[in-house]
């Protein structure tokens, strides 16, 4: 044991009501986003992100009801309903995979700020696509309810950007 495994960083312990940033990255006005679908929020409550590294984290606890094998986009499920969905990039999954690597599955539980995709944003960019990633509410806890994100326009993943503890 060496100097460096005890500078291990401390895990974090997120509350379920949490929502944590996916990953570094400046925040994009909803209006701005590439793709009419997710720029008028016709899938629920949209916050966007333009990615500046390549770890996408998990959004919130809960359990990982969808990851496409692709990669493109997954889904969880908080313990109190809550949907959330993440997609990364837009046509992304045109690229059946390709740059994007998976660290979960389907089904599994999941933590806050875990980590759930690397992607090759270099590849995918290359390749023509936008990498704008949306953070999509798809099912509220009170219906007709609207999130309020407390972050600025940039964020690190892992930080909180919404909580609903009273």
């Amino acid at each position: 044991m060496g100097l460096f495994s005890r500078l291990k960083k401390e895990e974090v312990i997120y509350e379920d009501s949490d929502i944590v940033a996916i990953a570094d990255a400046a925040v994009v006005p909803t209006a701005e986003i590439k793709d009419p679908v997710f720029a008028q929020e016709m899938l629920g409550q949209t916050i966007a992100f333009a990615l500046k590294g390549n770890t996408i984290v998990c959004p919130c606890n809960g359990i990982l009801e969808v990851m496409y094998p692709t990669g493109h986009a997954f889904a969880v499920r908080r313990s109190d309903g809550m949907g959330i969905l993440v997609h990364v990039g837009i046509n992304t999954v045109k690229l059946k995979g390709k740059g994007f690597k998976l660290y979960a599955k389907q089904g599994a539980e999941v933590k806050a700020g875990q980590k759930l995709l690397r992607i090759d944003s270099e590849l995918i960019k290359e390749a023509g696509y936008d990498l704008t990633t949306m953070l999509i509410i798809t099912e509220q806890v009170h219906e007709g309810e609207k999130i309020s994100f407390t972050c600025g326009n940039q964020v690190e993943k892992g930080q909180v950007i919404h909580s609903s503890k009273a």
